[in-house]
C-alpha cells in the first residue's frame, strides 16, 4: 500500500499561485495576438509597444511570499545553521527565547520583503521579454501577414497538441 504524504504548506502555496499565474499570462498572451490579428486587419500601421501581461502581485498576499521566503532564503539560512547558531547565541547564551523570536520575526519580515522585491523584478523582466515577443510578431505580421498568421498558428497549434499529448497521455514521437 502506498503511504500518503502530506504536500507542505509552502509548496502547496507556490502550486496554487502557480497556476493562476500561467492561465492569467496564457490568456493574456492569446487575447494579446487577437488583437494583433484584428488591429492588422483594420489597417493599423506597426509601432513599438510595450505591454505588460503580467500583473505585480500586491503586497497583501502574504502567503505567496511567506511560502518564497521559506522555500528560498529562509531554507539556505537553515541549511547554513544560522538559525542554530542564533538558537545557541540568544537562548543558551543569554537565556532569553523573547529576544530569540522577536531577531527571527524581523528576519522573516525581511526575507519576505526580499522575496516581494525579488518576484517584482522578475516579473518586470518576464514582461519585458513578453513585450519583447509580442513586437515581434506584430512587426511580422505587419510586413507579411501571411508568415505572420502561419507563425501565430503553428505555436498555438504546437501548444495545443502538447497539452492535449499531456492530458490525454499519448505517445509521443
Amino acid at each position: 500500500m502506498k503511504e500518503i504524504i502530506p504536500i507542505a504548506w509552502n509548496k502547496k502555496a507556490l502550486k496554487e499561485h502557480r497556476k493562476e499565474i500561467i492561465y492569467s499570462a496564457a490568456s493574456s498572451f492569446v487575447i494579446s495576438l487577437g488583437y494583433l490579428i484584428w488591429s492588422h486587419f483594420q489597417g493599423s500601421v506597426f509601432m513599438w509597444q510595450s505591454i505588460s501581461p503580467i500583473e505585480q502581485p500586491s503586497i497583501l498576499v502574504r502567503v505567496f511570499y511567506s511560502a518564497l521566503a521559506f522555500a528560498v532564503p529562509g531554507y539556505l539560512l537553515y541549511v547554513a545553521g544560522f538559525y542554530k547558531f542564533l538558537h545557541n547565541v540568544i537562548v543558551r547564551g543569554l537565556r532569553d527565547r523573547q529576544l530569540y523570536r522577536g531577531i527571527k520575526g524581523v528576519i522573516w519580515m525581511g526575507l519576505i520583503f526580499l522575496m516581494y522585491e525579488v518576484f517584482g523584478v522578475i516579473v518586470s523582466i518576464a514582461n519585458v521579454v513578453i513585450s519583447f515577443f509580442y513586437n515581434i510578431f506584430n512587426l511580422v505580421l505587419y510586413i507579411s501577414p501571411g508568415i505572420g498568421i502561419f507563425l501565430i498558428l503553428t505555436i498555438l497549434g504546437t501548444y495545443g497538441l502538447a497539452l492535449a499529448k499531456n492530458r490525454l497521455k499519448l505517445p509521443h514521437n
